[in-house]
C-alpha cells in the first residue's frame, strides 16, 4: 500500500460513478445507472464493491451529492432532481462499511479537489461549473469552499433564465436547468424533431448527440445549442461579476461532448465579452477552460473530500476553508 485506502463516489441525477484509491493510485471502478428508489442503498451497494479491493474497509468514504448538503451531519437534506429530503448518507455509508465517511455538495467537492489539484499556495479564487442532469457551482474565494447559510451557495441552476420557460422540479418556472442542462437540451430537440423540422438528429436524442449534430452543422441541433450556450455563458458572467473569479472550470455529463460543447459555450462568452466593457474587464483574465475528457471528475472530488476528512480529524489536521 502506498498511502491511505480511499473511496469516493459521486451521485449523479442518473447514474452513480465511484473509485477506489491506494494512495493516488486508482484500484477499482465503478459506474452504473440511478434510480430513484432507495438511492441510500444505491450508494452502500457502489461503496462495498469499490471496497472489496481494499479488503472490505477503506480508511475514509467520500460522497460527492447534489442539493442542499448538510456537511456536519452528513445529511442530503433536499436534492430536488433525486427526490431526496433529509436523507443521512453519511451515517448509513458509514454504519454500512465501518468507516468514516463525509458528504458534500457535487460542485463544492470538484471545486475543492481542483484547489487541492493546482498546489498553488495563495489564495485560490475560481469556479467550477457543473453541467449535466443539474446545473450548479462550486465556488472558491480567497481559498475558502463557499456553502453559504442555508448550504445553497452556487446553485445557480435555480436561478431564473426564462421566467416564461417550463417549470423546473424545484417549482419555480424557467430556471436555468430548464434550458441549459443536459435533459433540457434533450427535451428542445426532440420537440423539434417531433414538429416535423428537417434534421439529422433522431426522434430521441441525448444532449451529446444534440451538440454533436450542431458541429456538424445540422440547422435545428445549432438553434438548441445556440440557446443553451447564450444562457450558460450568461452565467459565466454572473460568477465572474459576482465573486471576482479568477479561473472558471466547466464539466459534468454535458461537457462529454467535448469540442461540440467547448467551441459553441466559449464562442457565446465571447459575445458576452464584445457585447460589454464590464465583462470584458471581468472576463479579460480569466481562463475558462472545459473538461472534456472522461475522468470521474465527481469521483475525484469525492476522494479529494475523504482525504481532506482524514487530514481534518488527525490532531493538528486542516483542510480547504469553508463557510
Amino acid at each position: 500500500m502506498s498511502g491511505p485506502l480511499l473511496v469516493g463516489i459521486d451521485v449523479g441525477g442518473t447514474k452513480l460513478a465511484g473509485i477506489a484509491v491506494d494512495g493516488e493510485r486508482v484500484v477499482a471502478q465503478v459506474h452504473r445507472p440511478l434510480s430513484r428508489a432507495d438511492v441510500a442503498g444505491q450508494v452502500v451497494e457502489v461503496a462495498r464493491d469499490l471496497a472489496g479491493p481494499l479488503g472490505g474497509r477503506p480508511d475514509a468514504i467520500g460522497i460527492a451529492v447534489p442539493g442542499q448538503v448538510d456537511t456536519r451531519r452528513g445529511i442530503v437534506e433536499l436534492a430536488v432532481n433525486l427526490g431526496v429530503r433529509d436523507l443521512p448518507l453519511g451515517s448509513l455509508v458509514a454504519d454500512a462499511l465501518d468507516a468514516p465517511t463525509a458528504v458534500e455538495h457535487d460542485a463544492r467537492a470538484v471545486a475543492g479537489w481542483l484547489v487541492d489539484e493546482g498546489g498553488d499556495p495563495a489564495p485560490v479564487t475560481l469556479a467550477y461549473l457543473s453541467v449535466g442532469t443539474g446545473i450548479s457551482a462550486g465556488v472558491v474565494v480567497d481559498g475558502v469552499v463557499l456553502r453559504g447559510t442555508a448550504g445553497l451557495a452556487g446553485e445557480i441552476g435555480h436561478v431564473v433564465a426564462d421566467p416564461s420557460g417550463e417549470r423546473c422540479a424545484c417549482g419555480l418556472a424557467g430556471c436555468l436547468e430548464t434550458v441549459a442542462s443536459g435533459p433540457s437540451v434533450a427535451r428542445a430537440a426532440r420537440r423539434l424533431v417531433a414538429s416535423g423540422a428537417a434534421s439529422s438528429l433522431p426522434a430521441d436524442p441525448t444532449s451529446e448527440q444534440v451538440f454533436r449534430a450542431a458541429g456538424n452543422g445540422d440547422a435545428l441541433a445549432c438553434d438548441v445549442v445556440d440557446r443553451a450556450t447564450t444562457h450558460l455563458a450568461a452565467a459565466i458572467r454572473g460568477l465572474a461579476l459576482a465573486y471576482g473569479i479568477g479561473r472558471i472550470v466547466v464539466g459534468g455529463g454535458v461537457a462529454r461532448a467535448g469540442r461540440a460543447f467547448a467551441e459553441p459555450l466559449l464562442a457565446a462568452v465571447e459575445r458576452e465579452r464584445a457585447a460589454s466593457g464590464l465583462v470584458e474587464r471581468a472576463l479579460r483574465d480569466v481562463p475558462i477552460e472545459v473538461l472534456e475528457d472522461d475522468r470521474p471528475i465527481g469521483a475525484l472530488g469525492a476522494v479529494a473530500l475523504a482525504r481532506r476528512h482524514i487530514s481534518d480529524s488527525a490532531p493538528g489536521g486542516g483542510e480547504v476553508g469553508t463557510r
